[in-house]
């Protein structure tokens, strides 16, 4: 049994909304982890199915090692809030994070943990790579994401920026302790917890697929292709990157890195910037005007997301046509 009384150094946070069907096999495959005593926290965002309720019973029946705690948020705060919300309530000093319809490995956080003990707790981020996993559950193969390791520098990060993915990274509570919480909008928290990792402790990557990740999550690709659905993506995913971006330049002047960081991102952030302005904008008009005017974007790049935005239902078949000529390149079941 726990000892309630002993405030754990780890804490394996499972956060979900609207996750039913799957929630069950995540918190168990969390239950199991053979490793020291952790802190096992449970958080639902508001879910109007019966997520939060699976959750409180798979936590009454626990007899086991691990400290388990379930807490919802009162209203629906999305990816942002709710891990605003779950850093807050956590108790360990490394967060280890997982999606509510992701698995993780038995040995996870042990590993995670005997990475993070030999660098003397120094570092402040830690990944590893991923078993891609249909959404019916069925294993294709490990995704392997960059050796963190290689990046030892702000300035390595504004070289070449590695390629992690959120579902299988942990962090460090001292992050957001020095760098406050997430900024609103912000949704790729790993992203942002990598560069705030370079500009403290470092980070490294466990070279093993230590969870099993669910395809069909929430993430960035089109799954209905209409000019209606294209706009809507367009406008979401804009709001995102344009948050992340400011994210970026808000931990950078707290670092003491603000020019590495600005220059790295400037093309991009101006792109997003102006793919903003055409959003906003009133009418066909103003848009052309908006893309026609000096501007230190490509003006063949200005003129393209014109058109697209001009005619979205043109921009969704060309997105169609791409989605499916990546799924043929795959092969049956990929």
């Amino acid at each position: 049994m726990s000892d309630p009384t002993r405030r754990p150094r780890i804490t394996l946070v499972v956060f979900a909304y609207n996750q039913s069907a799957m929630i069950d096999a995540a918190i168990d495959s969390a239950l199991v982890q053979v490793c020291e005593p952790i802190e096992i926290l449970l958080s639902d965002d508001a879910s109007p199915d019966d997520t939060f309720a699976r959750m409180q019973a798979r936590a009454a029946t626990y007899q086991g090692p691990h400290q388990v705690r379930v807490r919802r948020n009162a209203s629906n705060l999305g990816i942002n809030g709710h891990f605003n919300a779950v850093v807050e309530a956590a108790q360990g000093d490394l967060l280890v994070m997982m999606a509510g319809d992701d698995l993780s490995l038995p040995e996870r956080v042990a590993r995670v943990a005997q990475a993070w003990d030999a660098s003397g707790q120094r570092l402040d981020l830690i990944a590893s790579h991923l078993v891609d996993m249909s959404p019916e559950g069925e294993d294709l193969g490990v995704v392997r994401v960059d050796d963190l390791s290689q990046w030892r520098t702000v300035e390595d990060w504004a070289q070449r920026r590695p390629y992690i993915i959120g579902a299988a990274h942990a962090f460090t509570r001292r992050l957001f302790e020095r760098f406050g919480p997430l900024l609103p909008h912000v949704s790729y928290e790993d992203q942002v917890n990598l560069l705030r990792a370079l500009c403290g402790g470092g980070a490294c990557t466990v070279d093993a697929a230590l969870v099993r990740y669910r395809r069909g999550g929430v993430s960035d690709r089109m799954r209905e292709f209409s000019g209606e659905r294209y706009l809507a993506w367009v406008r979401r995913l804009n709001v995102i990157h344009v948050a992340l971006h400011q994210q970026w330049l808000q931990d950078a002047a707290r670092a003491g890195c603000l020019e590495v960081v600005q220059r790295s991102i400037e093309r991009e952030y101006q792109r997003e910037r102006f793919v903003a302005a055409l959003l906003d904008a009133p009418g066909a008009v103003s848009r052309w005007r908006i893309a026609l005017q000096s501007s230190p974007v490509d003006p063949g790049w200005r003129v393209r997301k014109c058109v697209y935005l001009a005619w979205p239902g043109l921009a969704a078949a060309i997105r169609a046509a791409q989605s499916a000529l990546r799924a043929r390149r795959r092969g049956p079941g990929r």
